[in-house]
């Protein structure tokens, strides 16, 4: 059996059609009926109107909104300089409880050693030049 005749063969086996069709000129009779249905488009028959130029105001605003947004900009930098900004002593320094909280031994070994790890006291001894021969425990 050839390929073209076992095809025919298939396609003829149902043996009727497959409703699929739709009358002559339904598509144009559809689309004529439709327009003559629907109202009139009121855009359609408006007059158009000419473009008026854009105001001084339209045209300068994208360039006031980006001078804004650098003006912005430039503050927020600036705050964030002068917060960064001291005077050479901690801010631990300027507070008279904190400062005397951290000379009391007591305070220190119950609430800030108990966190910090031998380990990173060892780091930091050795950041800041101690060698390990000049400690004893």
């Amino acid at each position: 059996m050839t390929k073209e005749k076992f095809n025919n063969s298939v396609l003829d086996r149902p043996g009727h059609p497959d409703g699929m069709t739709v009358p002559g000129g339904y598509f144009e009779a559809f689309r004529r009926d439709m327009m003559s249905a629907l109202p009139p488009n009121e855009l359609e028959l408006a007059p158009v109107k000419a473009l008026q130029p854009p105001t001084r105001w339209q045209r300068v605003r994208p360039f006031v909104y980006m001078a804004a947004m650098f003006a912005g900009i430039w503050c927020m930098m600036k705050m964030f300089a002068m917060v960064r900004e001291s005077t050479g002593e901690m801010w631990i320094d300027r507070s008279p409880v904190l400062t005397a909280a951290l000379a009391n031994d007591d305070f220190v070994s119950d609430y800030v050693l108990e966190d910090y790890g031998e380990d990173q006291l060892l780091e930091d001894l050795y950041a800041e030049g101690f060698s390990a021969d000049d400690l004893t425990f």
